[in-house]
């Protein structure tokens, strides 16, 4: 049996094809996920984009959603997970993923890896000051940290520092990922084809 035999036979059941980016706002879950989609030359779609314009508008009023309001956008979520699975292809998808059913809803898909971008409150009270032009708001963080729920030991997340550089960010994510799936070694139309199967 060679090396990429090897591979497929250790990793094909559990290996990811779509990779949620999770973390509250200012965590950097679209600069890492964008980043992690380029070192994994696969597609990148932005979870904020599928939040209805009743969510957004709600949000840049400062009023924080409830689980009402974030059944649409998973929903949507779901579909975008659905859709990569369906073309046999890759992504990285951003969602904040904060509530432990959330994280359960979209992994019971299959082929999901979470990866939780861990940032003091410091930090992202510091970046969201810095950030203008985005719906979410300084005042909403503290309304994401209540609603955020911790990660258990028996949750399919990997977790990183997120105070790191993004490249920096990326690289761990790799390292662990590459731990847990050998297959990642292989190139991505490798790993196409052992989604085929």
């Amino acid at each position: 049996m060679n090396e990429m035999q090897s591979m497929q036979k250790d990793s094909m059941d559990s290996l990811p094809s779509i990779w949620i980016t999770i973390g509250v706002s200012g965590s950097g879950k679209t600069v890492v996920g964008r980043l992690l989609s380029e070192r994994l030359e696969c597609d990148f779609l932005e979870g904020d984009r599928r939040h209805t314009l009743a969510n957004i508008k709600k949000m840049a009023s400062q009023t924080p959603l409830d689980d009402t309001d974030r059944k649409e956008w998973l929903l949507r979520i779901e579909e975008d997970i659905r859709r990569v699975k369906l073309l046999k292809s890759e992504a990285v998808i951003t969602c904040s993923c904060l509530k432990s059913s959330y994280r359960k809803q979209l992994t019971s898909l299959g082929q999901v890896q979470l990866v939780w971008i861990s940032v003091p409150e410091e930090v992202l009270k510091q970046r969201l000051a810095l950030r203008d032009k985005h719906f979410m708001k300084p005042e909403m963080l503290n309304s994401q940290l209540a609603s955020f729920e911790r990660i258990r030991s028996d949750e399919r997340v990997i977790v990183v520092n997120g105070v790191l550089k993004p490249s920096e960010i990326v690289n761990e994510i790799i390292r662990q990922a590459v731990q847990r799936f050998p297959c990642l070694r292989l190139s991505w139309w490798q790993r196409s084809g052992m989604l085929e199967q």
